[in-house]
């Protein structure tokens, strides 16, 4: 069984899936009523209604009420009843077409002798099934009922309920209950029975015989001939069918593969008889490797463990020691192991097409698609007609995105083996990806009906009824899947993401995080590589459902993980950047998280492939999976009010075709804010393309306008500080950005992403300060003053970037190496007049008009190289180093009027470490401490650096919070981070941990310079470099939090941070003895310090109606100190409440609210890092609709 698993397994990415789609129709659908042959294997016989001879019944093949169809020795054939029902007909089983007994009721059947696997997801109550013994009300959805040559009934329910009656009497059966039935005799319980030993008959065996080592005799080979030439292509059916029984020439060697044939259809009591006799007339020592591998073969699908007798010598051992290994399930072990043997059994057999097969379906599980085309292309060279290859080719194909080929590919491998239900789940998820949705469907159920012991197979099925909005079947499939095998992740997944979907978010965690603790038993068919991809989507998954919880922190710790589980995960970094996205200031003032969340979100677009719906940042937070993927178009809307004039709207129109997707998305966001000049306007247009070029490669393009009007936006502790007139308009001309992704293989990717950016920023105000120095005596300073001047301001832009990145995965190692080189140029203008002046300002400035105009262009240029390596040591303890190289060269002053063409150039090293400890499976130590250089300031979020170091952000913009000191770049910055947590599973986490930032930032500040004994002669000041500006910023913060899950609709949490920021402030140039006037409100030294206690509390309740609540409380409490006129800092509360409710499978999301309850305003130093909440009580309502 787990050889076939790993074709599915490797298929599909374990994410959620689009919760909306529209079925189309395709062929081959069954009508309502209709009674269709899809799968043969052997002698299947129909009697047509009023014929006296049986003829032989044809895949296809539509069957009528009243004809009669039976199978013959190792012979088996599956009928679909319905588009809901499958019962497939062992050996020796003669039945009976019954009319429906009512008119809104399915045909039912007679069954008298032999037995069947009654796979039911219709209706109950309308199939009935009769025996000579007793009738069968099939309420239910699984049984096997058996009736043998005493015309004893044996009913046994594996899932759902049937009754069992006869005049004698009757009984109602359900899961896991058994029954029997005499004739004559009312209907008697049993003890039970294990699922697996009663569908022995409906297992897989895959071929390990290689004929190439038996030696028939002369007679005997004759009599094969025919057998043998259908075994050697590939076609177990054709051969067992042409297998001569009545032959009288058989040696033991006819024995051997007779056994072998016989496993090929499930007859493993038969095969296992033929190998005992062999074994008591002590046959061959030749011939005791084969029976030996056969023997292995067997424990190896019954997951037993034996010792084998030897070492494999021959093809034959060796091909089934490979599927031995891989059942041992040994992490780290067995797939390799596996491999091995099977390209030992290629080596040993150059011509034995199974082994290639078994040697690509391997490489497959290693996600290694070159050598596995290579291997499968000769397999079916050799075996053109071996089912399992064709399959193999399909999924291939599939994973290359191109289902119409892979369609035909399984179509060829359901021709030749209809019961191999890979074929069928293969087909069944490439019609779905081509909106053939209910063809699809039919497929994956018909893949369960035929290997209804397969967990897995029920998982995928579970989440087509997912898809299809029949919540009632899909929990049904997942709940058989978990029984059928508990330690299977798949199937706690798929119903974690319906259990969100349905809004019953605490048990969807609660699926979830069981998910991820079986994940490792996945290594059955999973690489240890491919087995960190998987864990990397869950934890993507479960940070989402955490969010929907309200435990942001548990969240973004979450999505740190699973980029740390896999780098190259597209989903670990869409929901990472989902994360720090709900960190982001709103107003776009305070920057910190800006460069995390861009810059996670563009790796994301350039990992992800064509369709995984990641191309618009308003539809990022929808999961993806290639298993469903479908061609589609959709619209999202996202619109938000506030009862003080303000809108924010978001929306996208994106679809996929095949290897295309696009996505145009559109921001608006006007607010009048909550004062004077608090404007906000914001416009954003983009349009984004990506084509998957082959299945290696994929390159996408996004062009992007954006436009800002606002007034004074900035945060003050006295909002009277604010500017009254400042005005600042933004319009950034197209922007382009391109992306390039090659993927060499499993763990090997390389990135290409080029920008550019021209932007204009203008801004004017009537009372902004300027310095102006008065200098003397060969440039000493000696007096300063500062005016209040009306200027305006434009600063244009023009920034280009290229970025190359290669990442390198292995089990234990992940190494991401790249360089990047930005450059551009600036240019400044700058006008003042009608300056306010004093008496003062008069002596020295006579003629104001006379002021020149500032009109330059400085380049810039940013070259940076990194590399970081992380080492799993151990399964508990991962290391991480980097280093950096940054050279930039840049403007001195890069934001403040009057500007200067003084340029500086930094070079720095930044070394990099951290570190993850699990010393227990919910227990978790993480540290880390990194360096880097501030880019220049339009650039610094345009790159892919990694942000993370041990799951902690690491900075790459200032530190220093833009209201308190504006734009810097060039900055050396410095963080130590330290973090314990811990879950629990009462649904409890706990997190201490503490924060160290450092920011060293050295800029020029422009200024006018005067000559004193000119300025009476010239009138007019003259432009100089202006003077530095030391900026020495340090934040320490210790955070605690702790969150609670509460039965099934409930959450709360708490969380409490200590924060205490300084900033030393220093002019050198100034800062002198020789300073003998100082007119300005500037200090040549300040060192401002900050501390801010804040406690937020939340509730959250989520019905599983789709209706929910939040309430949330926060208490600041501040004290600053150093600040020129004081700040003695604030204490307060503030309340708010939310409620909502989720339609349509989550597609409809409705959202009112009230801020700040009591009408609460405050004072608080924005030195300390906060977004801007509520200053009086407003309230807030949303919709979000996506479809």
């Amino acid at each position: 069984m787990t050889w076939k698993t790993s074709l599915a397994a490797w298929f599909a990415i374990f994410a959620a899936f689009p919760i909306f789609s529209t079925a189309q129709p395709a062929a081959g659908s069954p009508s309502t009523g209709e009674i269709r042959a899809i799968e043969i294997q052997g002698i299947v016989e129909i009697m047509a209604v009023g014929a006296t001879h049986w003829t032989a019944a044809r895949a296809g093949e539509i069957l009528q009420p009243a004809e009669h169809l039976r199978t013959g020795p190792d012979s088996r054939v599956s009928l679909r009843w319905s588009n809901q029902s499958v019962i497939t007909f062992g050996a020796l089983t003669e039945l009976e077409i019954l009319p429906p007994t009512q008119p809104d009721a399915q045909s039912g059947l007679h069954l008298i002798r032999g037995v069947l696997s009654f796979f039911h997801r219709d209706q109950p109550g309308r199939i009935q099934i009769i025996t000579r013994g007793a009738v069968a009300g099939v309420e239910g959805t699984e049984f096997v009922l058996a009736v043998d040559e005493a015309d004893r009934t044996t009913l046994s329910v594996v899932d759902g309920k049937v009754r069992l009656s006869n005049e004698q009497g009757s009984l109602t059966l359900t899961n896991d209950e058994e029954a029997v039935v005499d004739l004559g005799q009312a209907p008697t319980r049993t003890a039970g029975f294990i699922a697996n030993n009663l569908l022995q008959w409906c297992f897989y065996y895959p071929a390990v015989l290689d004929p190439a080592e038996l030696t028939f005799s002369a007679d005997e080979q004759s009599d094969l001939d025919k057998s043998l030439a259908a075994y050697r292509a590939g076609d177990l059916l054709a051969a067992l069918r042409d297998y001569p029984t009545n032959a009288t020439a058989i040696t033991d060697a006819g024995q051997i593969y007779h056994a072998a044939l016989l496993l090929a259809v499930g007859q493993v009591v038969k095969s296992e008889t033929i190998l005992a006799e062999l074994s008591a007339t002590n046959a061959s020592d030749q011939l005791q490797p084969q029976a030996d591998a056969l023997r292995l073969l067997i424990a190896a699908v019954k997951r037993q463990t034996v010792n084998p007798p030897r070492a494999p010598r021959c093809a034959t051992e060796w091909l089934a020691d490979s599927y031995y290994e891989q059942s041992r399930a040994q992490r780290d072990q067995s797939l390799a192991a596996a491999l091995a043997a099977a390209q030992a059994a290629a080596a040993r057999s150059p011509d034995f097409g199974f082994a290639w097969e078994r040697v690509a379906e391997l490489e497959f599980s290693f996600g290694r698609l070159k050598p596995a085309l290579a291997a499968l292309d000769h397999s079916l060279q050799l075996a053109p007609r071996n089912a399992q290859a064709l399959a193999l080719k399909g999924f291939i194909l599939s994973a290359q995105n191109d289902p119409r080929a892979a369609i035909a590919w399984f179509d060829r491998a359901i021709a030749v083996d209809a019961a191999l239900g890979n074929a069928w789940l293969g087909r069944g998820l490439a019609r779905i990806r081509l909106r053939e949705t209910e063809a699809g469907r039919q497929d994956l159920l018909t893949a369960a009906a035929l290997e209804p012991q397969r967990a897995e197979l029920r998982s995928y099925l579970g989440k087509a009824y997912v898809a299809a909005g029949d919540d009632e079947h899909a929990t049904k499939e997942l709940n058989l899947a978990k029984k059928l095998d508990p330690n299977d992740p798949t199937a706690w997944l798929y119903s974690a993401l319906q259990k969100q979907q349905d809004n019953q978010i605490n048990d969807a965690i609660r699926d979830l995080e069981k998910s991820q603790s079986l994940n490792d038993n996945r290594s059955v068919y999973r690489s240890r590589l491919l087995l960190d991809q998987d864990n990397a989507v869950r934890a993507a998954d479960l940070a989402g459902i955490y969010g929907d919880a309200g435990l942001s922190d548990v969240s973004l710790r979450e999505a740190g993980r699973a980029v740390s589980y896999d780098y190259a995960n597209y989903s670990a970094h869409l929901f990472l950047a989902n994360s720090y996205d709900q960190l982001r200031d709103p107003n776009w003032t305070n920057l910190r998280y800006e460069t995390p969340a861009v810059t996670e979100f563009t790796i994301a677009q350039l990992l992800a492939p064509a369709g995984a719906g990641v191309l618009s940042s308003t539809t990022a937070q929808q999961p993806y999976t290639k298993l469903f993927d479908q061609n589609r178009v959709g619209v999202t809307s996202d619109t938000t009010y506030l009862s003080r004039g303000a809108w924010m709207e978001s929306g996208s129109q994106f679809g996929t075709y095949d290897n295309f997707s696009y996505s145009f998305d559109a921001y608006y966001l006007t607010d009048n804010g909550q004062r004077v000049n608090n404007d906000n306007e914001q416009r954003s247009l983009s349009l984004t393309l990506k084509d998957q070029i082959t299945s290696q490669d994929s390159v996408f393009a996004t062009v992007q306008q954006v436009k800002i009007s606002r007034g004074d936006v900035n945060e003050y502790y006295d909002q009277a500080n604010a500017g009254s007139d400042f005005r600042f308009n933004e319009t950034q001309q197209p922007n382009l950005y391109l992306g390039y992704h090659h993927e060499w293989g499993p763990g090997s990717h390389t990135l290409f992403y080029a920008t550019r950016q021209v932007g204009g920023d203008e801004s004017a105000s009537a009372d902004s300060a300027l310095q102006y120095i008065g200098a003397i005596n060969n440039g000493v300073i000696t007096a300063v003053a500062d005016f209040a001047n009306s200027f305006k301001v434009r600063v244009k832009p023009e920034v280009n970037s290229t970025e190359l990145q290669q990442i390198l995965e292995s089990p234990d190692h992940t190494t991401i190496i790249g360089t990047r080189y930005e450059w551009g140029n600036v240019h400044y203008q700058n006008a003042e007049a009608n300056a306010d002046f004093s008496l003062f300002a008069t002596i020295l400035f006579p003629d104001p008009d006379a002021y020149p105009v500032q009109n330059f262009t400085l380049d810039f240029y940013h070259w940076n190289v990194y590399a970081y390596h992380t080492w799993q040591i151990a399964d508990p303890f991962a290391v991480t180093v980097g280093l950096d190289y940054d050279w930039l060269h840049e403007p001195a002053n890069v934001g403040s009027a009057p500007f200067t063409e003084q340029e500086k150039t930094s070079v720095q090293f930044s070394p990099k470490i951290g570190f993850i400890w699990q010393p227990a499976d919910k227990t978790t130590f993480r540290a880390a401490y990194t360096r880097s250089l501030s880019g220049f300031i339009n650039g610094q979020s345009t790159r892919i650096e990694p942000t993370e170091v041990a799951g902690f952000n690491q900075a790459f913009r200032s530190l220093i919070p833009e209201p308190v000191v504006g734009d810097t770049s060039g900055s050396r910055l410095d963080t130590y981070d330290v973090s314990f947590e811990q879950k629990f599973d009462t649904g409890t986490y706990l997190a201490l941990g503490g924060e160290l930032l450092y920011d060293k930032t050295g800029n020029t500040m422009g200024a006018y310079l005067f000559n004193f004994d000119q300025a009476f002669t010239n009138g007019y000041p003259t432009y100089t470099t202006g003077f530095k500006q030391d900026l020495d910023f340090h934040e320490y913060s210790l955070v605690l939090s702790a969150d609670q899950l509460l039965g099934k609709q409930w959450s709360v949490g708490t969380r409490y941070r200590l924060s205490q920021a300084k900033l030393n402030w220093n002019y050198p140039g100034i800062n002198t003895p020789d300073l003998e006037n100082n007119f300005s409100s500037l200090q040549p030294y300040q060192s401002l310090n900050s501390v801010l206690n804040n406690v937020n509390f939340h509730a959250n309740w989520n019905h599983p109606s789709g209706l929910f609540a939040l309430f949330t409380a926060d208490w600041y409490h501040q004290h600053n100190s150093g600040f020129t006129p004081g700040e003695p800092g604030d204490d307060f509360w503030q309340f708010n409440a939310y409620a909502g409710w989720r339609l349509w499978k989550r597609r409809v999301e409705f959202t009112v609210g009230l801020l700040n309850l009591f009408d609460q305003n405050y004072r608080l130093e924005p030195l300390n890092l906060y977004n801007e909440t509520a200053r009086s009580r407003t309230f807030v309502t949303s919709l979000r609709i996506s479809f």
